[in-house]
This record gives structure tokens, sequence and C-alpha cells, in this order.
């Protein structure tokens, strides 16, 4: 073999060997590992709520009063936190006009701490993914906290502690299958996968009070055949039900997850932080009231009065 062809060879393989080295790189530098949970005290569970959250009705007539989304509160109180509360919709389309608005919100409120919804999931983004799969909101507010160093908070509870608190109006059986399917449901696509639905058991049940709840798909069988009977297969459903005791069971979820977001912002902003918070527009909209009453704003158009 002539040593230009062998020198031409040599490197050919030597730029194929290269490519998985850096496609690594690349992931290693445009990954966010997932955000943890705000670390909840006494100090920060006792903090008082004057409202209750927004209901459906309430919520829709706000939304529409708004024209959509965006649903955004900007929070100023007179010492030096803030918050800057987006409500978006949730969408992976990479010409969202939300991106750009964002992240200009963004370089101009200059934030201290970053929260996203989401429970220890991480994120890739950057060139070589954003233009082709999006990032859903999550995942944009991943991307411009890791670029600025700023630190990055779920604002989810931790997952024990929501499972905990619905335990003490739910039957263990009827928490699991409502943790499990939601998540199923959304991966599956009504199209049966019994493997999946193992694997998401054992996440799902891997905490106090559920382990012995649901064991395996065969008794998910019998649970929502007790708990959800009529016409249908769990494996087969493209939509959360809509019967028995998922609606009790989702709306307590929504209260508790959005009476956790509430004080975490609060006890953020209280400290001093400038807080960019970016959560799907129904949680704004629900947490208004408490918001506004708790720094001091301007009341919503409905928003109740507080007898004092």
């Amino acid at each position: 073999m002539q040593p230009r062809r062998r020198r031409t060879i040599l490197l050919v393989v030597a730029m194929l060997a290269l490519i998985p080295v850096a496609l690594g790189l690349y992931a290693f530098t445009h990954h966010s590992p997932g955000a943890p949970p705000y670390p909840v005290d006494e100090s920060v569970s006792s903090i008082e709520l004057p409202h209750r959250l927004r209901d459906g009705p309430e919520h829709d007539a706000a939304r529409e009063r708004n024209g959509g989304n965006p649903y955004v509160l900007e929070i100023q109180p007179a010492g030096p936190g803030a918050i800057l509360y987006y409500g978006a919709s949730h969408t992976t389309d990479p010409d969202h006009p939300q991106i750009a608005d964002i992240e200009s919100r963004w370089e101009a409120f200059r934030p201290t701490v970053a929260l996203c919804e989401g429970r220890a999931r991480g994120y890739f983004y950057g060139a070589l993914i954003e233009p082709f799969a999006g990032l859903p909101e999550p995942a944009l507010v991943h991307k411009l906290a890791r670029r600025a160093g700023v630190r990055l908070v779920s604002l989810e509870p931790a997952y024990e502690d929501e499972v905990r608190e619905l335990l003490t109006r739910f039957e263990p059986p009827q928490v699991a299958l409502y943790f499990f399917l939601r998540v199923y449901v959304s991966e599956a696509g009504g199209v049966a996968n019994d493997a999946l639905a193992a694997d998401l058991l054992g996440k799902r049940t891997s905490v106090d009070g559920l382990r012995e709840a649901l064991a395996s798909p065969g008794a998910v069988d019998e649970v929502f055949a007790r708990e959800l009977p009529g016409p249908g297969d769990w494996r087969t459903l493209t939509s959360e039900p809509d019967a028995g005791f998922f609606p009790a069971i989702s709306s307590a979820s929504r209260r508790i997850r959005g009476e956790h977001m509430l004080r975490v912002l609060i006890d953020l902003a209280r400290k001093g932080e400038r807080v960019f918070a970016v959560v799907g527009s129904g949680h704004v909209i629900r947490q208004e009231w408490n918001l506004r009453e708790t720094f001091g704003l301007e009341p919503a158009w409905d928003q109740p009065a507080l007898s004092r």
C-alpha cells in the first residue's frame, strides 16, 4: 500500500474514532442534571397562605380575561427580593414565541435562583438538539440557569411528601394507581405495554406507604376493575380516567403541589432572592391570589376580600 494512501486511511479512521468522543463531550457539556427539590423545614411549611387556590371555573375565567398564555406575574416587594412567575404553554415547538420571550425576560430580570416544574429529570440542550426536538419549558429554564451559573431548584414537592399527604385521604392502592396511570397513559400512548407498566410500577411504588400497594400489572387489573368499573382496559387508555376517585385525587394533588410552590416562592423572595420561575400557566393562575395578598399587590379582579 502506498504511503499516501495509508496516511489517508489512517486519517479517516482517526476522524471516525473522534466522532463518538466529540459527541460524548458535547453531551457532557450540554446536559443539565435534574433540579433538586427545595428544602422544606418548619419555617417553610408553616408559611400562611391567606387564600385558597382558584378553582376550575375561576381559572378558566382568569385565563380568558388574560387572552391566553403567557400568564405572567411580576412581584417586587419593598425588600431586595423579587419574583417573575411565568405561566407558559406546554410545548416543544422550537419556533414557539414563548422561547424568545422567556429568554428576553430572563436577561432583563437577572435572577439569582431559577425554578422549574418536574422532579429530578435532566435535560440535554444545544444547537444539535434544539432546532429538531425543541425544548419544553423546564428544559429551557435548565439551559438558562446552567449557562448563567444560577442556582436551579424544582418547584415540585418531594414525591414522598406528596404521597404522604395524599395517604391521609386516600387508600394506598388508589394513590399508587393514580401516580402510575398518569405516567403510563402519557408514555404508552394507547398501546398496551406490560414491560413499561412493570417498570413504572417499580418506580411509582418505591416509596413509604405504597411499596405493597400494586405489585404487578395483574394487581393493577384488580384495583382498576374495583375502583374504576366500566368498559376499557387501562393498558390502552389515551387519557387519565375522569371517573371514580380520580378527579378527587387529582384535585388534591394539584392543591398540594400548588401550596408547596407558593411557599417556596414566598420563602425565597423573603430571603432576598430574585426568583425566576417558569411553570404551566394553570399554576400561576390558581396561585395568583395568594401571591398578590402576601406581597401587598393590588388584588386581582376576582380576588375575594379577606375578613380581618
